[in-house]
C-alpha cells in the first residue's frame, strides 16, 4: 500500500508542477498580450490626438479667416472675438499636438477629480457631438451609396415583338411553344 501511495504522490506532484508551469506560462502570455493591446491603444490614441489637434487647428484657421473678413466691416467687435478664439484654439491645438498621450490622460484625470461637474458636462457634450458626427457620417455614406455611380443609362433587354407576336423564348423564358400569337387589339 505504501508503494501505491508513493506513486500516487509522485503523480500528484508531477501534475501540480505541470499545472503551476502552465499557470506561469499563461500569466506570461497574458502579460505579453496586455502589453501588445496597451501599445496598440496608445498608438491609436496618439493618432487620434494628432487628428484632433489638426481639426482644432483647422477650426482656428477658419476663425482667423472670418476675423480677417470682418475687420474691414462694421463688425470690429465680432472680428476681435473671432481672432481671440482663433488664437486660443490654435494654442490649444499646439499644446495637444506637443503633449504625450499619457500626459493628456493624466491631465484629464486631474481635471475630472478637481472639477467633476465640469468634467461630466464636457464628457456629455463630447458624446453628443460624437454621436451627431457619427449619425451625419452614416447618413452621408448611405446617401452616397444610393446615388448611381454613372450618369449613363445602360440598355435593358426587352422581349422581342415582331409581327405582333410575343415569343417568350427570346425573352429568356423556359416555356416551350410560341406563347401568345396573333393580333393585338390596341386599346
Amino acid at each position: 500500500m505504501s508503494q501505491v501511495g508513493s506513486q500516487a504522490k509522485e503523480h500528484l506532484d508531477a501534475v501540480k508542477s505541470r499545472a503551476a508551469e502552465d499557470v506561469r506560462n499563461l500569466g506570461e502570455e497574458a502579460k505579453a498580450k496586455a502589453g501588445e493591446v496597451t501599445e496598440k491603444a496608445k498608438s491609436f490614441a496618439s493618432e487620434q490626438k494628432d487628428l484632433a489637434a489638426g481639426q482644432i487647428s483647422g477650426v482656428a484657421s477658419a476663425l482667423d479667416k472670418v476675423a480677417n473678413e470682418l475687420e474691414g466691416t462694421e463688425q470690429q467687435t465680432i472680428a476681435r472675438y473671432a481672432r481671440d478664439i482663433s488664437r486660443s484654439l490654435s494654442d490649444f491645438g499646439r499644446q495637444i499636438e506637443n503633449r504625450d498621450v499619457d500626459d493628456l490622460m493624466g491631465a484629464a484625470q486631474d481635471f475630472g477629480r478637481k472639477q467633476p461637474v465640469a468634467f461630466l458636462g464636457a464628457a456629455a457634450l463630447a458624446g453628443f457631438v460624437a454621436s451627431r458626427f457619427a449619425a451625419a457620417s452614416a447618413h452621408r455614406r448611405s446617401t452616397a451609396q444610393s446615388q448611381p455611380q454613372s450618369s449613363t443609362v445602360q440598355p435593358v433587354e426587352t422581349p422581342s415583338y415582331s409581327n405582333n407576336t410575343y415569343k417568350p423564348e427570346s425573352a429568356g423564358s423556359t416555356t416551350t411553344g410560341n406563347g401568345y400569337s396573333g393580333q393585338t387589339g390596341g386599346v
